[in-house]
């Protein structure tokens, strides 16, 4: 028994003043059991100052631990509480086997957050035979590790976009670092009053406002207005998948107006509206027999689309002058859409003529998005807010976290 005591000792790491005293193995609920103890006259440090004191009492603690062939491992430590001369009794600041006062150990915590990489929060629960709700807060505990050390002294130009947190509009606004890609802040809503509170959380991040340079993010009114008032020495930069979305919902917008009478319009949506890369070799070849034999309204404005997106190509000091041609051909079209697009381009023509000339984009920011909506599709929605901008935090960062 000794050796069988002794081998376990060296895989579960338990080193001195600790030893197991004893096992039990429950062939019937197929749980093994491990009682640690620590040696006779051991003094253990102050939780408050750190000096060590003798031992006043004890009480047992107990953390589920890795499992071993199959069976579920149970640790039951001993914790002794302190007699410090200056801050009396006090419980065991810390232990190498897991957090005070919490039910799974340090490593049972970490196979979980690794988990969460490739896994939904349920799909581990029942995996692990837990509640999700108890592993949503271990995961809450090392996100917040994270975010406490998080540095955005450095911190100088930022993009912001919203993600639907739930059906309903519900919706997260994201702030990330253009230069590091990395999440910086999350918060709820996508009113102006967001921008407040990202203002609040740069300071908490050992950031500043002050430094903020630039801004990339979409044409929404209440993000405007809040970066007006926050952030109103940033330069903005509208992001290019958010004009070139208004600007296909305009095409889109002849096309429905116009299949009324051209049959030959129905079920062509796509074919408007893809980048030409990501067309079939069928509706590439349907694009190109309505551009070449097609007098369609519909072609028209396709054809002042595709001019529209050769303006991030040309050289910064051609794209005003050209902008200004692009406007006239859109009047000289006569199609209502294209107007209406053009005047919200003019109402945020700064910001516009910024996203062609910078080469900045929320690029970044969209593909987060995209892996955002993957992983709340995997968990299948999220019904706490605060787990989801947790999860958000999480896979828009590369946190190291100190599971001891």
């Amino acid at each position: 028994m000794d050796a069988f005591i002794k081998a376990f000792e060296k895989i579960l790491k338990v080193e001195r003043p600790w030893h197991i005293a004893k096992t039990e193995v429950i062939s019937s609920t197929k749980t093994v059991h491990f009682y640690l103890e620590y040696d006779d006259g051991t003094k253990f440090p102050c939780a408050v100052c750190g000096i060590k004191c003798g031992v006043y009492d004890s009480t047992v603690r107990v953390w589920r631990h890795l499992d071993i062939c199959d069976y579920r491992c149970y640790l039951y430590i001993k914790i002794p509480r302190t007699q410090c001369k200056e801050h009396g009794v006090k419980v065991l600041g810390k232990h190498e086997f897991g957090r005070i006062n919490t039910h799974f150990s340090f490593k049972l915590e970490e196979l979980i957050i690794n988990r969460c990489r490739s896994m939904s929060m349920s799909a581990i629960a029942r995996e692990l035979g837990e509640t999700d709700t108890t592993l949503w807060s271990v995961f809450k505990h090392y996100i917040k590790q994270g975010i406490d050390k998080m540095d955005c002294s450095a911190t100088k130009r930022i993009g912001v976009d919203e993600t639907a947190s739930k059906r309903g509009h519900h919706y997260m606004s994201v702030f990330s670092d253009i230069d590091t890609g990395k999440v910086i802040f999350v918060t709820e809503g996508k009113e102006a009053e967001v921008f407040a509170k990202f203002y609040q959380g740069l300071f908490d991040r050992m950031g500043d406002p002050n430094f903020i340079t630039l801004i990339s993010m979409d044409m929404s009114k209440a993000y405007i207005a809040g970066q007006q008032q926050y952030f109103v020495g940033a330069q903005v930069v509208f992001d290019r998948f958010h004009i070139k979305k208004a600007l296909n919902e305009a095409v889109d917008q002849v096309r429905k107006k116009e299949v009324r009478t051209v049959e030959e319009l129905k079920k062509t949506k796509y074919i408007w509206l893809k980048n030409p890369g990501n067309l079939t070799d069928d509706q590439q070849q349907k694009l190109q027999t309505f551009l070449q034999q097609s007098s369609t309204k519909t072609a028209q404005a396709y054809g002042l689309k595709t001019a529209f997106d050769q303006l991030w190509a040309i050289q910064e000091s051609a794209v005003e002058k050209t902008l200004q041609v692009w406007f006239e051909l859109v009047k000289q079209s006569a199609l209502q859409p294209m107007f209406r697009f053009v005047r919200t381009i003019k109402r945020h023509y700064k910001g516009v003529v910024n996203s062609m000339t910078s080469f900045i984009s929320n690029a970044a920011a969209e593909g987060l998005n995209s892996i955002i909506q993957l992983v709340k599709s995997r968990a299948r929605g999220y019904r706490n807010p605060e787990n989801f901008k947790n999860m958000i935090y999480f896979i828009g960062n590369d946190f190291k976290f100190s599971f001891h």
